[in-house]
């Protein structure tokens, strides 16, 4: 008898898309009845409906970084957003439930508790979120993308499995040519302006090097017209977007990246065995970023610089070192390809398999 799974989790894709991979590996591997309860986002909703899942909507609310007002009313609708997402669960009768972090996770894992349904979790961040240390507390059986350095979790359940990513990233890359030194700048899904802009504002102590370097940068939507105009004037070989559904390809060109540090972007470079110049995203929740990068820094595959000391001047800095330094690129790069973790969708899904049969509806 094929499995009956519920994915749940979602609003924003550092959550969203190690669900969609698990659920592939799911639906693949063991042919089983999934259903994605998830917060319906429109750009949620495309992404599910584009990989063919079944989704359904799920009450909740964030009852963190929403401002206090905010906060408590999300605490105080909590005890009605379980009692529904235990009724739908009883007449969905999963065999397992896999919270996958973000709000939306909060009142389906404690329903599928309450039930007796085998509950799992993944978490994507070297500093768990709410959710999930709460969720944590319940689960059978927690997934990890870092291992648990914080000790946020019981040792004897979780396991350091990864962050599950597309396939496309680990397969071969095309030769890189050792010429032109190419640098990749991402900035995730919505860019990142200081990035953008301190970028441009290195070209010009790059002028030497003008002829032997190139540009790949994604920008985001709001910067992509200055950024292009920025190398057209400085008159650098540069390929720029807002965005490109082939990041595994043009991480695979680079020579060195210039990103943030969520865990999906740390997880794709370590598949590729790309090293890059960190900078965590100020702002993320607990400071997550700065661990993800952290973790990465002290195993030689990256550099960690903080958003506040990112400057042009620096950028210079670092991509003559590289440029001059081929074999310490090497060793970065293998570093990082030793962190690759390229099952962990299968080492996810085998964990939850284990679980299965534990549990029982009431």
């Amino acid at each position: 008898m094929h499995p009956r799974v519920v994915i749940v989790g979602g609003g924003t894709g550092g959550h969203l898309f190690p669900g969609i991979a698990v659920a592939e590996e799911f639906r693949q591997r063991h042919l089983a009845d999934l259903v994605f309860l998830t917060t319906p986002k429109p750009v949620t909703i495309q992404i599910l409906e584009k990989y063919q899942l079944q989704w359904e909507a799920v009450a909740s609310r964030a009852v963190k970084g929403m401002g206090r007002w905010a906060g408590l009313k999300a605490w105080f609708a909590l005890p009605g957003h379980i009692a529904a997402a235990r009724r739908r669960l009883q007449e969905l009768r999963p065999d397992l439930v896999l919270g996958v972090g973000g709000h939306a996770s909060g009142p389906v894992g404690m329903a599928a508790w309450n039930l007796g349904i085998p509950l799992a979790i993944h978490e994507q961040n070297a500093i768990p979120g709410l959710t999930n240390r709460l969720l944590g507390r319940v689960a059978s059986r927690v997934f990890l993308s870092f291992p648990d350095a914080g000790h946020y979790f019981a040792w004897e359940k979780s396991r350091w499995t990864g962050n599950p990513i597309r396939q496309e990233f680990f397969e071969p890359a095309p030769p890189r040519p050792k010429s032109p030194f190419t640098v990749l700048i991402m900035g995730g899904s919505q860019g990142a302006r200081h990035l953008n802009m301190e970028v441009l504002k290195a070209l010009p102590y790059l002028i030497e090097e003008r002829d032997y370097l190139k540009f790949l940068h994604l920008t985001g939507d709001a910067d992509l017209e200055p950024v292009q105009r920025g190398y057209r004037e400085a008159g650098f070989n540069a390929e720029v977007a807002a965005f490109t559904p082939q990041v595994a390809a043009w991480m695979g060109r680079a020579h060195l990246l210039v990103c943030r540090a969520g865990a999906g972007t740390l997880a794709e470079l370590t598949a590729r065995g790309r090293t890059a110049l960190l900078i965590p995203y100020p702002f993320a929740a607990n400071n997550h970023q700065e661990a993800n990068a952290r973790f990465l820094e002290n195993a030689g595959a990256a550099h960690l610089i903080l958003n506040k000391h990112f400057t042009g001047e620096l950028l210079v800095d670092r991509i003559k070192q590289f440029f001059m330094e081929p074999q310490r690129l090497q060793k970065m790069e293998a570093a990082s390809a030793r962190l690759a973790k390229p099952h962990a969708a299968r080492e996810i899904v085998e964990g939850c398999l284990e679980l299965i049969g534990k549990g029982n509806l009431e």
